[in-house]
């Protein structure tokens, strides 16, 4: 898989550090610029990247409804892509899957889901995750 070239790196580097500030807005933007031009299974995975942000930026602002609807997305995406890898699937694919099914359930139990977002943005998702997919 092609690497991703100097702009497209800074625009997801941007983006994590956004996303660990919990600067939800801000990470979607810094992602959505490269996704912009992707294809195929990176499009898909970023795209399911993005929506995780932005049902978070919805959670922050008290849109339950927009942060459900954002994760559902995510995590259709998720589960669309996955059957297209032969084993192994990637580990992010499969990390990030997990993080918006507990999102969702923390959310519809009425559990605050963004210290759960937190340790997922500092300890699972690393810059690994731009070569990955």
């Amino acid at each position: 898989m092609a690497a991703f070239d100097t702009l497209a790196l800074a625009s997801l580097r941007r983006g994590l550090e956004h996303f660990r500030a919990r600067d939800y807005f801000a990470a979607h933007d810094d992602w959505e610029e490269v996704w912009r031009d992707l294809n195929g299974h990176r499009r898909i995975f970023w795209q399911a990247m993005i929506h995780l942000v932005v049902g978070a930026y919805h959670f922050t602002n008290g849109n339950l409804r927009g942060c459900q609807g954002q994760w559902h997305k995510a995590l259709q995406k998720c589960e669309d892509l996955i059957p297209k890898y032969a084993e192994p699937v990637p580990k992010s694919l499969t990390c990030l899957r997990d993080m918006v099914r507990e999102g969702l359930a923390m959310v519809e139990g009425g559990s605050d889901p963004l210290p759960h977002l937190d340790a997922f943005a500092t300890s699972v998702v690393s810059e690994d995750w731009f070569t990955l997919i």
